[in-house]
């Protein structure tokens, strides 16, 4: 075939310079290297052939395919509008501009071209797959698979289509569906990144880690340096606590698409995983700015402002998921936690209450607001939310320290020593435990045990303030 074009284009080039400037020689000359995939060659005849016979539609048309492949999609835009004037409601020319218009994220535009073509061509393989593929960008995923399950009667084991068909059954929630799209197209065309991408997406979200990242290494392999793959690699090593790993990709990520909220937000996260609290921060403001009021962002950076004990800028966050994503348990209690370290302990229990009657017998409500009620010397209330909570979580080191601390409030010092021994195994060198242990040994008249526990308590502090 190669011989052939190029057969053809010596001829063309003798017929170039006997009969120079000729409109139809430059557009079949012009057609011949787009076909030897000389690109801006056949680019340059067809823009000589279009100033010496302007509003040539065959020449518009293998224009619009050559900027297609140099991937000049609002140049090949204009040549298809004019084209449109030129030979309206062709059903090929709207379905190619359909496509443009989809690279160029003009969803809207390229739906309202897919449906003329629709109608002037009915069930027609390619069209129905283009609109499939373009509501699924609209996130209309019911629609698309209608559109995609025509397509696969009309052209069976396409595996485009099945390509196509697999991510929106995902978006579905149509998982092991999904899986089975995705898997035919693999075995019909091995070695697509695309494939490999949304193969690895079905397997996350049934939560094969191991198996996403095996499709996604290699998606990087046959498609590298792409920032997708990247990010949602770096999610799935996150997933399996490589922590490094997940780092490491999350990075290049922003080299090659910097400003990326869903990047910067992962980072986040995986920093905080690290204990890099500030770094974490950093990305979480970016983000924040980026996409402002964003629940997930908010949330992250919560954890985050807490660990460095900026209880007022947690809070405010807080505040704001619970405008965004009211009546929710986990925010209450978050927020319940929150007031509790500002010592604020009314409006805390006030969220705490909220948070029980939306999740009732939920160990880490109960164990905070029986804190809570402790701060607020109300120890029987506290005394009764922290036994729930040991029987529903059992061996909770902080439950038990806290009941052991409520115990003693109401001097049953005999069970806040069986609470604090028990919490001080499950977590060993705790000062408030060794703290009140020793002050309940001490009044128990065990002074070689409350010694013991006084002498490890200024060890430790001493440990925690030695330069």
């Amino acid at each position: 075939m190669l011989k052939e074009y190029q057969g053809a284009l010596e001829d063309l080039n003798k017929v170039d310079v006997l009969e120079p400037n000729n409109a139809s020689t430059l557009r079949s000359r012009g057609n011949v290297k787009r076909m030897m995939n000389d690109y801006q060659g056949a680019l340059e005849d067809l823009d000589k052939a279009d100033v010496l016979e302007p509003n040539n539609a065959s020449t518009l048309r293998m224009r619009v395919d050559v900027k297609r492949m140099l991937e000049d999609y609002q140049g090949a835009l204009e040549d298809l509008n004019k084209v449109d004037v030129l030979e309206p409601n062709n059903a090929s020319t709207l379905r190619t501009r359909g496509d443009v218009k989809y690279m160029l994220d003009d969803y809207q535009g390229a739906l309202e071209d897919l449906d003329k073509a629709d109608v002037l061509e009915p069930n027609n393989a390619s069209t129905l797959q283009s609109r499939g593929d373009v509501k699924r960008m609209m996130n209309e995923y019911q629609g698309a698979l209608e559109d995609l399950d025509k397509v696969d009667v009309l052209e069976p084991n396409n595996a485009s289509t099945l390509r196509i068909r697999g991510n929106v059954k995902c978006m579905l929630h149509d998982y092991q569906g999904a899986l089975k799209d995705l898997d035919k197209a693999d075995v019909l065309e091995p070695n697509n990144a695309f494939n490999l991408k949304s193969h690895g997406d079905v397997k996350k979200m049934l939560q094969d880690y191991q198996g996403t990242l095996e499709d996604l290494d290699k998606a990087d392999v046959l498609e590298p340096n792409n920032a997708f793959t990247l990010r949602h690699r770096g999610n799935v090593k996150h997933m399996l606590h490589d922590y490094q790993g997940a780092l490491e990709d999350l990075d290049k990520a922003d080299v090659l698409e910097p400003n990326n909220a869903s990047t910067l937000r992962s980072r986040g996260n995986v920093k905080r995983m690290m204990n890099d609290y500030q770094g974490a921060l950093e990305d979480l403001d970016k983000v924040d700015v980026l996409e402002p009021n964003n629940a997930s962002t908010l949330k992250i950076r919560v954890d985050v402002k807490r660990m460095l004990e900026d209880y007022q800028g947690a809070l405010e966050d807080l505040n704001k998921v619970d405008v965004l994503e009211p009546n929710k348990a986990f925010t209450l209690r978050n927020r319940g936690d929150v007031k509790r370290m500002m010592n604020e302990y009314q409006g805390a229990l006030e969220d705490l209450d909220k948070a029980d009657v939306l999740e009732p017998n939920n160990a880490s409500t109960l164990g905070i607001r029986g804190n809570v009620k402790c701060m607020l010397h109300d120890y029987q209330g506290a005394l009764k939310d922290l036994d729930k909570a040991d029987v529903l979580e059992p061996n909770n080191a902080s439950t038990l320290q806290i009941r052991g601390t409520v115990k003693s409030m109401m001097n049953e010092y005999q069970g806040t020593l069986e609470d604090l021994d028990k919490a001080n195994v499950l977590q060993p060198n705790n000062v408030s435990t060794l703290k009140i242990r020793g002050d309940v040994k001490r009044f128990l008249k065990d002074y070689q045990g409350a010694l013991e526990d006084l002498e490890r308590l200024m060890f430790l502090n001493q440990t925690m303030h030695s330069p």
